[in-house]
């Protein structure tokens, strides 16, 4: 088996749960080991029992690497372990790093920002009316949305999202081929559409109460912030914020009334020193980014640039042209070379340094 297989292997065996993972690896060099070793050798790594290693072993003798990916790919579900190029860069400096992602759908873009929305899920109106308008907007320029599809403050921010046009991501506490809740089954199927459901549990397992808060430092792994909407004061949402912090993470909140109690955990991130969230623009300037304009830069780019605009552009570069050179490059007439030329100046992509030749806009 490679590797990928053996995590396969060892993410199906019963009752190995993250934690018992992280103590029998940080005594063995590799997942390897695990496959090469003995009963007694994997109880002195610790994290097992005598019994729960001779399990293992026994698994691992049983486990069918190519009938199982088979089932996974038959079934629309990815996996990708801690040894795979293509797991999450962002998760990777972390001591409590999943070893192993099941998903649906697509991982989170690297080289995109992402913020993760937590908060109530008996959210109030204006918790709901927050989550979704900032989960749009955050979305229409361009920044992916996570969260973990639970009720409230969660379904309402991704609903915003998809709104929005860019893709979310729901980390969440089952199995990847099971929706919970599941009144939020057309949500799931929108995520999966437009980013991906993601889980360290295998497809199968059951939503325990114990998944919940583990899923929540993937959640917050994955951000590059966590904006947390109405949180009471001992809040689950506040277990992802202490993730966050030990990740070394950015928190904001967005306030509310001081007499009410499903803002009192904001109002007193507010008060620790979080920062504080009256509109997107505010978490959009506490990152430095201004996706809004480049996406619509980008955009303008790519609906122009087609067929005689980007071969047009393409003849272009930093040294000025002669509009008469560029008709004898393209084959393109005049009077529309000209419109062409004019449309290119209006988007801001070419500039004409003097009368009759053009060059590429020098950013």
């Amino acid at each position: 088996m490679n590797k990928q297989e053996m995590w396969g292997c060892i993410a199906t065996a019963p009752k190995m749960y993250f934690t018992k993972i992280q103590k029998i690896m940080k005594n063995l060099k590799d997942v390897q080991e695990i496959f090469n070793g003995t009963q007694k050798k994997l109880v002195e790594a610790g994290g097992l029992k005598s019994e729960e290693a001779a399990e293992l072993l026994r698994h691992i003798e049983r486990f069918n690497p190519k009938e199982y990916f088979e089932k996974l790919e038959k079934n629309n579900i990815k996996f990708v372990s801690v040894d795979d190029e293509n797991y999450p860069e962002k998760l990777i400096p972390f001591d409590h790093k999943p070893y192993f992602l099941f998903y649906k759908g697509k991982l989170p873009d690297e080289n995109a920002t992402a913020v993760a929305m937590v908060g109530a899920r008996a959210c109030s109106n204006y918790g709901r009316n927050m989550a979704k308008k900032i989960g749009k907007e955050l979305s229409e320029r361009g920044v992916q949305v996570i969260s973990g599809m639970a009720r409230g403050v969660d379904t309402y921010s991704q609903l915003g999202a998809i709104e929005g046009g860019m893709s979310t991501y729901a980390v969440i506490g089952s199995g990847v081929d099971i929706c919970y809740p599941v009144e939020n089954i057309e949500l799931y199927g929108d995520i999966i559409n437009n980013g991906g459901i993601i889980s360290e549990y295998p497809p199968g397992s059951s939503p325990e109460g114990w998944h919940f808060p583990q899923r929540n430092r993937i959640i917050s792994g994955l951000a590059d912030k966590i904006v947390v909407i109405e949180a009471r004061e001992n809040s689950g949402s506040l277990i992802t914020v202490e993730w966050a912090l030990e990740q070394g993470g950015d928190v904001m909140a967005v306030p509310g009334r001081v007499d009410d109690k499903l803002s009192q955990g904001c109002n007193r991130l507010i008060k620790s020193g979080a920062g504080i969230v009256t509109n997107v623009d505010d978490i959009l300037s506490d990152l430095g980014y201004n996706a809004y304009y480049e996406q619509k830069k980008e955009k303008a780019k790519e609906k122009i640039l087609e067929k005689d605009f980007l071969m047009l552009y393409s003849e272009l570069g930093l040294q000025p042209k002669s509009i008469y050179e560029l008709i004898e490059t393209t084959g393109i007439v005049y009077e529309k070379i000209v419109t062409m030329l004019l449309k290119l100046q209006l988007e801001g992509l070419i500039e004409q340094p003097y009368e009759n030749y053009f060059s590429i806009k020098n950013t």
